[in-house]
């Protein structure tokens, strides 16, 4: 055997140069039995591995969860389940050639405008409908806090603040929060749905029910009556 004959690694299959004695790709020791007769050119080849040393077979296995991942994410989003929380205002329309950057830009810039106006409630409102809207939920409660401090009584924003903790996981102030808004408003329809989806997502299904019952039962033919009935039906 010549002293140049490359060595292939019998755990990964790699050739090495004659003068290694353990893997370059893998670390498994080399020994002489390893070494074969190899053509000078062309320079060897991963040996059907990728570039950071993967086998292929990985590689593979590694693009079709990464696909199945994708398949997962559009799913989400094209088929939302019903029992969702609702916003009380209008959510601003979905613009999906905004790009990440793009937001970010609209939010400082709000921010910017929102802080140099304090007092302005209709800003605020907006810069909290606009964080709520891009799902920055700790943010916009912060938000949305300011504005009620300037107009307590708007039902609207305080349901939606409230969505904003279920968001953030705080479901025993999400649940203050709307309640507090019925007992000001008792026929506040969309308060008495998101409690209903609150408790459901809490498994509080009593709770649940009772809400959902009463959404329904104050007017049927509505969005959110047509949607309170369905998730009853779906949770018999």
């Amino acid at each position: 055997m010549s002293e140049n004959t490359p060595i292939i690694c019998s755990s990964c299959g790699i050739v090495n140069d004659a003068t290694r004695t353990v893997c370059s790709s893998c670390g498994s020791p080399l020994t002489v039995a390893d070494a074969v007769s190899v053509p000078a050119a062309p320079a060897a080849k991963p040996s059907k591995r990728s570039t950071a040393g993967r086998p292929q077979w990985l590689s593979a296995l590694v693009a079709v969860f990464a696909l199945y991942a994708v398949v997962i994410v559009i799913l989400e989003y094209t088929h939302l389940p019903s029992g969702t929380v609702q916003r009380s205002q209008p959510a601003a329309p979905a613009d999906h050639n905004h790009s990440d950057a793009a937001i970010v830009e609209q939010i400082t810039s709000m921010e910017k405008m929102a802080a140099a106006s304090p007092k302005d409630a209709g800003l605020q409102l907006q810069f909290a409908n606009l964080l709520h809207d891009a799902r920055f939920y700790p943010r916009a409660v912060e938000q949305y806090k300011k504005y009620l401090a300037l107009v307590p009584d708007n039902h609207d924003a305080r349901v939606d603040m409230g969505i904003c903790y279920f968001e953030s996981g705080n479901l025993t102030q999400a649940v203050q929060e709307i309640e507090s808004v019925i007992k000001k408003q008792p026929k506040h329809q969309m308060a008495m749905f998101n409690l209903g989806v609150i408790h459901l997502s809490a498994e509080n299904m009593a709770e649940s029910r009772k809400w959902l019952e009463r959404c329904r039962d104050l007017d049927p033919q509505s969005t959110a009556g047509l949607r309170a009935q369905q998730i009853l039906q779906q949770h018999q």
